[in-house]
């Protein structure tokens, strides 16, 4: 692992680099941006993957690495800390049954009319899309109220919803079906209270307060391919963020 000063020092100067850039402009090669920076292409490698998980840049695989369309973010925070996660670990689900717990979907309903606004603010969502809703259980208890929402039609061709009611059809490998691959998934938290159908769904008292994830869904050619709304029931789901420290 590159050392941190080192590190920071190639993201700061690799960052005004692309702020520089206008957005869709593809960016030098790897070994190119090592030798402008003078870094390793480790160190190079490394900033260039925080800048894609930040969302700044995006790569498509074949063709290169371009600079993001910037997304003005609605009462953000003054400052954002990312948990990254890369690690391929399986389904939500599975993992859920290998801990030795029961796990399995209610509520399951369809509706074409979207109710998030952050969504609906979404760059590339003013079109048909289809809202899912599903509540997944852990030892029969609700843990987690998922509302997925995404295109009617992906690639020309028609998408059905319905196939998400079986909880062994994960959201990549429904994706996947559709001849799109997933490559990132990020989330802004937030803390809020519930809504009463929110609560009815988890089984708690409304106004209750929850953890909430708005999470889009990225495909390999940069493009957002669905807005998720996920809202936890702490004693049934809990997040844990890790934080690893060198030296």
């Amino acid at each position: 692992m590159t050392t941190p000063s080192r590190f920071q020092h190639a993201l700061g100067r690799l960052r005004k680099l692309v702020e520089q850039r206008f957005p869709g402009d593809k960016l030098p090669s790897e070994k190119d941006l090592a030798s402008t920076l003078g870094v390793s292409r480790v160190t190079a490698r490394e900033a260039l993957a925080r800048l894609w998980h930040e969302g700044v840049i995006t790569r498509r695989w074949g063709s290169g690495t371009f600079v993001a369309n910037k997304r003005v973010q609605k009462n953000a925070a003054k400052y954002s800390n990312f948990y990254i996660d890369s690690s391929s670990v399986g389904s939500l689900p599975a993992r859920i049954r290998q801990a030795g717990h029961s796990v399995d979907l209610h509520g399951f309903a369809v509706s074409d009319s979207p109710t998030s606004v952050w969504v609906r603010d979404e760059p590339g969502f003013d079109i048909p899309l289809w809202r899912v809703e599903r509540c997944l259980h852990i030892d029969g208890q609700p843990a987690v109220l998922m509302v997925d929402h995404f295109p009617q039609t992906v690639a020309g061709s028609p998408v059905n919803p319905e196939e998400l009611e079986d909880i062994e059809n994960d959201f990549q490998t429904f994706l996947r079906s559709h001849g799109k691959r997933v490559v990132k998934q990020e989330a802004r938290l937030s803390a809020k209270t519930l809504a009463a159908e929110e609560a009815e769904a988890l089984q708690l008292e409304p106004a209750s307060p929850a953890l909430v994830a708005q999470q889009r869904t990225i495909i390999e050619d940069g493009e957002v391919i669905a807005c998720s709304d996920l809202i936890y029931r702490s004693d049934g789901l809990g997040q844990i963020l890790v934080r690893t420290i060198d030296g």
